[in-house]
């Protein structure tokens, strides 16, 4: 391994840290301008110590003017965090929800006050915007994206028990690793309710769904990725002029006689949004279906949050509520058996509740449940399912996000970081610890084959031919990287690295 490799992954926090406001507001996505800062008025004074110019900060109230930034003409702008905070890079100069978990989970022990302080950056938002946010703008308050906070918490809180909490919290914000624990409990539970009710409920529940709170279409398409839109209405077009179309199915999303995208196409496409795999073609089309499954990722995701809430339940002495999170992981557990589990195959899918049908096309995501446990206690059909879904997913330079080449970045020949993380981690906690060994090997050796030939790690890879060139005709056509590196690709290589 060279020493420039190295060096980067555990250079990648320091590269990619926005420590002020103003200075770093600026969107890529856009034009890349210094953007206005919104803050809650509780907040002003903070905000205005961290910028140069105080004319760039504008109070606003989340409760009662969130509703304004959904539209694509609104002036949109950063929204304000209390600490430092990561970005993945690039075009990406924001904090990302599920992006941020993956440096926590790799460098907790390392970075410990700033690995707290990404954890504290996502508590506040559940408090100020009622969610971990898409990212902190204006145009993503109307959805989060996989929640992993929980997880997040738990992996800061289990390091501070070997270090002094002095180093997670030198200013002394919390008396200690229980008391910013007992704080974080509230927020936890109050992101749990988000996730299992309202519209996020998949046909009305049990399990749940991805779901934006947004109408029409989507700011950052429009400002950032306008093609995005012509590209959905002339696939339309052209389905229609075919043989056999399906033109009751269209018509849900396009209208032919107007040539305009109907309002639920907006919605679907909002929802595959707050799914992170934008697009994918596993939910059809642009990942539109993905408004009618309840998917295994998510799913397990929560299931995991709930086993992680009684824990931390435990740990504070609530004994009184440790049960009940304990009966909703259980009662998630079986209506994920029940409706998402292939009995003949061992394999969870996501379900379509629409057409009632399990979508059985093989997808990375399946080893979230292996990640989160969901065979716990059934070693030999967890053994049985991942090697079926690894026969069908793994590539010589990795594991494929699917087998379909779709013209979408979330399928093949593509592979993503944390994917590979929950392919890696999920089999070793399944006890296939060969296999997971064999993933994590696959992916370093990869990445570092592709930055001994250009100096960078990348957003993602070609997992088919061992590189990092990217040709998509659905979603954005470069591969990022900013300073030599993506956030997430450097955390889930130290992660594989950590592999026995």
């Amino acid at each position: 391994m060279t020493d420039a490799f190295q060096e980067t992954i555990d250079d990648t926090p320091r590269r990619l840290l926005r420590a002020t406001l103003g200075k770093n507001s600026g969107d890529p996505k856009l034009d890349g301008t210094p953007s206005t800062v919104y803050v809650a008025p509780a907040d002003n004074a903070s905000a205005l110590a961290r910028v140069a110019d105080p004319a760039q900060v504008q109070v606003f109230d989340p409760a009662t003017e969130s509703a304004q930034f959904l539209r694509h003409d609104a002036p949109h702008g950063l929204l304000y965090l209390p600490y430092p905070y990561l970005v993945p890079g690039g075009r990406f100069n924001e904090m990302y929800g599920w992006d941020t978990a993956f440096p926590v989970f790799a460098w907790a022990d390392d970075l410990p006050q700033m690995m707290r302080e990404q954890v504290d950056n996502q508590l506040y938002q559940i408090r100020m915007y009622g969610k971990v946010l898409n990212a902190n703008r204006t145009y993503y308050l109307s959805r989060s994206q996989p929640p992993l906070i929980a997880a997040m918490v738990l992996r800061v809180f289990k390091a501070a028990q070997n270090r002094d909490w002095k180093e997670f919290d030198p200013d002394g914000v919390f008396d200690s690793a229980g008391a910013w624990l007992a704080a974080a409990y509230a927020d936890l539970t109050a992101y749990h309710t988000y996730w299992t009710s309202g519209d996020r409920l998949a046909d009305g529940g049990p399990l749940s769904r991805y779901w934006d709170e947004g109408d029409g279409a989507a700011a950052e398409v429009m400002l950032g990725e306008p093609g995005h839109y012509d590209h959905a209405i002339e696939h339309f077009r052209m389905r229609l002029s075919q043989d056999g179309a399906d033109e009751a199915e269209i018509a849900l999303f396009y209208n032919s006689r107007a040539e305009k995208l109907n309002p639920l196409y907006f919605r679907a496409d909002r929802a595959m949004r707050a799914s992170g795999l934008d697009p994918t073609g596993h939910w059809g089309y642009g990942g539109l279906q993905c408004l009618f499954h309840a998917p295994v990722c998510l799913n397990a995701l929560l299931y995991q949050m709930e086993k992680d809430m009684t824990e931390i339940a435990g740990l504070l002495g609530r004994a009184d509520e440790a049960p009940a999170w304990k009966d909703k992981a259980a009662k998630r557990r079986a209506f994920m058996k029940e409706h998402l589990l292939d009995r003949e195959t061992g394999i969870f899918h996501d379900y379509n509740f629409r057409t009632k049908k399990l979508n059985t096309e093989p997808f990375a995501t399946f080893f979230h449940a292996l990640w989160a446990g969901l065979y716990e206690g059934e070693a030999t059909l967890a053994a049985k399912a991942a090697q079926a879904v690894l026969e069908k997913l793994e590539a010589p330079y990795g594991l494929l996000t699917s087998n379909h080449i779709s013209g979408s970045q979330w399928d093949a020949p593509y592979g993503w970081p944390p994917l590979q993380y929950f392919a890696f981690e999920g089999l070793n906690r399944a006890g296939l610890q060969a296999a997971g060994k064999r993933i994590a090997d696959k992916f370093l050796k990869l990445a570092q084959t592709v930055f001994s030939d250009n100096n960078a790690l990348f957003e993602k890879y070609n997992m088919q031919y061992g590189n990092a060139e990217v040709s998509v005709v659905n979603g954005y056509s470069i591969n990022v990287s900013e300073k030599g590196t993506f956030l997430w690709t450097a955390a889930v290589l130290k992660l594989a690295q950590g592999m026995k």
